[in-house]
């Protein structure tokens, strides 16, 4: 299955609200998109039949083409300044659409007195020209795809730039590799893992004893909201002119350092401090030595590449989806430099059009570049794995902004500050292998 019939089971699962182990259990499953649609509306008519409602978390915030064209992110900025500073409770349209997104947030969660953001919020295609000017093309489009292909990437296309969580997509390394994001979660949720199997022995037709039992071993995989909060600054000038360029601008900058640390997270996360826990710290990731490191880390060479990838095909993990690899731009050039055999062609490792091994590849300053291992300093890792099962969540359906026009107000600049409640899972942890110490 790919990463997009995957992304579709998982979308055909919130649409309908059904909970998200169940539809972790179809994915695991392999089942087809028909497959699985079938089964969401086998659950869909059981709630019906029980006098149960269909629908058990508060509705998607989905704006219409004319609301995302009124739509104003400063104009909700404002007025909240205008409140604050003059005791006053003024309405617009744009907190009124935070209101909504604020119910779609579960209780439990902290609130700040913020404006709340719908995470999918959009502009319509006319304004495309603009939006390309304020924030690049690179936000309209993918990157790293093809998008005039069919089957390589035009599917993928984004019609409408603008929403907060496509220009997270775009910014993130993870995300472009194939990791699944669950949006609109309301509370912890917990994935179903199967641990060990059941074992059965050879017998003859009439043993005259019973065969032992043995039943497969259960685990789980747990996600819980940790709050990323970040704070940015603006001229009270720039946030009241209410020109599209300065709106999609705003929206392009909180986007960028919540999909920053997402990414990051991702793939570095200690858990630590309240924070996720990514690919290099995650229990169970398998763990590779290089061939030639004899204590103070190593070149990686095509041998390392190879036995990597067998790490997983050796955990039965290689059928799990679509692999890539990813490491820094030191490391990336390094292997543009080595060989992949002993040979006169001398054909590189990382390969013409990021590939290796005909594998997606990927480099990223997100990754470390300063650790040590006995006297190897400036050491990178080298990660191989399935991104397809990589979960990052996100709670509610929105994010919050919190606006202060004091701290800062002698400079004549207002200080935005967000936060967004998020976590990072990996359902097969044996489908990464992390070579941790590679030098250039």
């Amino acid at each position: 299955m790919n990463p997009k019939e995957q992304a579709e089971i998982v979308r055909l699962g919130s649409v309908h609200n059904v909970e998200p182990d169940v539809v972790a259990g179809m994915i695991e499953r392999g089942l087809t998109v028909d497959q699985a649609s079938k089964e969401i509306l086998d659950i869909v008519g059981k709630r019906a039949s029980a006098g149960r409602p269909t629908t058990q978390a508060p509705a998607e915030v989905v704006l219409t083409e004319k609301e995302q064209k009124e739509y104003r992110i400063q104009r909700g900025i404002m007025t909240l300044v205008t409140n604050e500073e003059n005791g006053r409770r003024e309405n617009c349209f744009e907190l009124e659409v935070s209101e909504q997104v604020e119910k779609s947030l579960p209780s439990t969660l902290k609130r700040h007195g913020g404006l709340f953001v719908p995470y999918k919020l959009g502009i319509d295609g006319a304004l495309a020209a603009q939006a390309e000017r304020a924030i690049g093309r690179d936000m309209a489009f993918r990157a790293g795809l093809d998008s005039k292909t069919t089957g390589s990437g035009k599917e993928l296309v984004f019609i409408e730039p603008g929403s907060f969580i496509e220009y997270l997509y775009n910014r993130m390394l993870v995300k472009q590799f194939g990791a699944q994001t669950l949006s609109g979660l309301q509370s912890n949720i917990s994935f179903p893992k199967q641990t060990g199997k059941s074992t059965g022995s050879w017998v003859a037709e009439n043993p005259g004893t019973d065969v032992g039992e043995t039943a497969p071993t259960l685990g789980s995989i747990t996600m819980s909201p940790k709050t990323r909060q970040s704070s940015s600054s603006y001229s009270r000038q720039l946030l009241a002119q209410g020109v599209v360029d300065v709106d999609m601008m705003i929206r392009n900058d909180l986007a960028k350092d919540s999909a920053l640390a997402l990414d990051a997270a991702a793939l570095t996360g200690d858990g630590t401090n309240n924070s996720p826990t990514g690919i290099m710290s995650y229990t169970g990731v398998q763990s590779y030595v290089l061939k030639n490191d004899a204590g103070n880390g190593a070149q990686p060479v095509w041998d390392d590449v190879v036995l990597m990838e067998e790490m997983v095909e050796d955990v039965n993990a290689d059928e799990l989806g679509v692999f890539g690899w990813v490491t820094v731009p030191g490391i990336k050039a390094r292997l543009k430099l080595t060989a992949k055999l002993g040979n006169t062609m001398a054909i590189p490792v990382w390969e013409p059009g990021n590939t290796v091994d005909g594998i997606q590849a990927g480099a990223t300053n997100q990754l470390p570049k300063n650790l040590t291992k006995g006297a190897g300093t400036n050491l990178a890792p080298l990660i191989y794995g399935c991104f397809g099962t990589l979960m990052i969540g996100l709670w509610g359906n929105g994010y919050e902004l919190v606006v202060d026009p004091y701290r800062l107000k002698k400079q004549g600049m207002i200080e935005l500050t967000t936060f967004v409640m998020c976590d990072v899972g990996i359902r097969q942890a044996p489908a990464f292998v992390v070579a941790k110490y590679c030098s250039k």
